[in-house]
């Protein structure tokens, strides 16, 4: 069974084989710093890649990659975001330390023993940074640029130590632009504070990825953004038909109709076909008449699921706008007779959604919804 909802690694990847193999080359080149931004649709499939890159990296003993999610963030803020990214840079390098215990372990450890736990000279560092870590959960008032200096150092400290490349892989790092401090928005400082710490690294690289242009944008695709040019950007794109057919073949017997039905619902988007496939790996038959029942299915079940709150966090405005569109009202002067309001203030709110990533202007005054299969949802229920 290689239906899964998972990020996708190992024997179960397809596709991609060409940025794999330029991004493995290039990242483990001990002398080389250059690193990548991906970016793409949500659920396209940026993580796989990231993932995989990791396990292909594995075997590299001079190349310590780490991987982290801005999303696994619960409070959103920049004490949270620098103590687990810290917890996460010295787990990783555990082997190359001789550490035996986690780092969520060591900070749980009062300070009085830390140093006889870590009495090697190897070890200063790591001391240092978990001394650190520890304070944080005492002190009321914490320098945020301290705090980022010491996050973002302690790979290139630690590569230095152990005379290694860290891969520094931070997923959905656009969402650092929304981190707040004192319920005050910092995270564009954030990342221009990343940036100017990145222009020292000598043995440490930054790959990143991103789904919302608008955020995406704002960290390395205009040539305001503090990364701009700073990374190699690569556009992760659906699935093509043939690619679609190769993920499901492997366990279906499906006819050439089947797939064709399949890879235009998912619009190529491998977290459909994977959650189709896995939903079809139930039925005893996979005939034309059963796919388009699971995709009903899909829609009426999962889909509620998956899109339900992306569409109520909308404004009601955007809400409208949304159906509209997906009703096949595509120019703001079809949608603003619609729903009878002014056509200034109509792309006012084009303009909202195309920030969030709902909505993709395909060309001037023509608008689609970014996610065709959240747009089948929006007509449908």
């Amino acid at each position: 069974m290689h239906f899964t909802l998972q990020p996708v690694k190992g024997e179960g990847f397809i596709d991609r084989q060409e940025l794999l193999e330029e991004m493995v080359s290039e990242l483990m080149d001990t002398h080389s710093t250059t690193g990548y931004a991906l970016y793409g649709k949500r659920r396209i499939g940026k993580t796989s890649i990231l993932k995989e890159v990791q396990r292909r990296l594995e075997s590299e003993h001079k190349t310590v990659t780490v991987y982290f999610s801005v999303w696994d963030l619960v409070e959103f803020s920049v004490v949270e975001l620098c103590q687990r990214l810290s917890m996460e840079i010295i787990d990783a390098y555990r082997p190359h330390l001789g550490l035996r215990y986690k780092a969520k372990e060591l900070i749980q450890t009062p300070l009085t023993m830390l140093r006889k736990l870590l009495d090697s000279s190897e070890l200063k560092i790591v001391y240092s940074e978990l001394e650190f870590l520890i304070s944080l959960n005492l002190k009321k008032d914490i320098d945020k640029n301290l705090l980022v200096e010491n996050t973002f150092g302690l790979p290139e400290k630690l590569a230095k130590s152990t005379d290694t490349k860290c891969v520094l892989m931070i997923d959905k790092f656009s969402t650092i632009s929304e981190l707040k401090s004192d319920n005050s928005k910092v995270g564009e400082a954030i990342i221009k504070k990343i940036r100017t710490i990145f222009e020292d690294w000598e043995r440490t690289t930054l790959c990143i990825s991103g789904s919302i242009k608008s955020t995406m944008k704002l960290a390395v695709l205009s040539s305001a953004s503090p990364f701009y040019r700073q990374l190699i950007i690569k556009e992760v794109k659906p699935f093509e038909r043939e690619h679609t057919k190769e993920l499901l073949s492997r366990d279906l017997g499906i006819t050439e109709e089947g797939i064709d039905e399949i890879h235009i619902f998912s619009a190529g988007i491998p977290f459909y076909i994977q959650f189709i496939g896995k939903m079809l790996e139930r039925r005893r038959s996979v005939t034309l008449e059963v796919i388009k029942e699971i995709e009903e299915e899909f829609l009426r079940e999962e889909g509620d699921i998956l899109f339900k709150e992306e569409f109520e966090n909308l404004s009601s405005k955007e809400r409208l706008i949304a159906i509209n569109i997906a009703k096949g009202r595509h120019t703001p002067k079809e949608i603003a007779d619609a729903v009878q309001d002014k056509i200034s203030n109509v792309n006012r709110f084009l303009m909202y959604l195309e920030e969030k990533g709902c909505v993709l202007r395909r060309e001037k005054g023509y608008y689609m919804m970014e996610d065709p299969v959240f747009e089948r949802w929006l007509k449908e229920r």
